[in-house]
């Protein structure tokens, strides 16, 4: 019984540690950012997002986004290794959104993330190996 303590409390101090250093930025968690803008590079494009208060992410500590994307709502795990950034794809919510909804397109390019960067509270996602960048807008402490 001693021996499984000690091996929970060793397991329960390294996913610990594990989740301190996971180097993601403080700024960037528990907050909730909006997509504003749509850049692509191939074909060159700038888009902003209509209704962006509808296109939300947030990054919790313990390694898991939820998001909001039009009427429904996804989550999964994240992992960053540098300013490399992977989002995995987990449940989602399959409301049918309307003809004008982004859904699909915000959906999509959440899979293909790559890469962040924080500037200015200003959140960049990176996706398709330099295709193009979803710009969020900090709207402020997730509830």
């Amino acid at each position: 019984m001693r021996k499984r303590i000690i091996l929970t409390t060793i397991f329960l101090f390294a996913l610990l540690l594990t989740a301190c250093s996971s180097g993601v930025p403080n700024e960037m968690l528990d907050t909730t950012w909006e997509w504003q803008q749509l850049i692509e590079t191939q074909p060159a494009a700038q888009s902003v997002i209509p209704d962006s208060e509808n296109y939300t992410i947030v990054f919790n500590q313990d390694g898991i986004y939820n998001a909001k994307a039009d009427c429904n709502m996804l989550s999964g795990g994240y992992e960053i290794d540098g300013s490399s950034l992977t989002l995995l794809p987990g449940p989602s919510t399959l409301a049918e959104c309307g003809p004008d909804s982004s859904y699909d397109l915000y959906v999509s390019l959440l899979g293909q993330v790559d890469g962040y960067e924080m500037e200015n509270d200003r959140l960049s996602l990176t996706f398709g190996n330099g295709a193009g960048q979803m710009i969020f807008a900090n709207a402020g402490p997730s509830e």
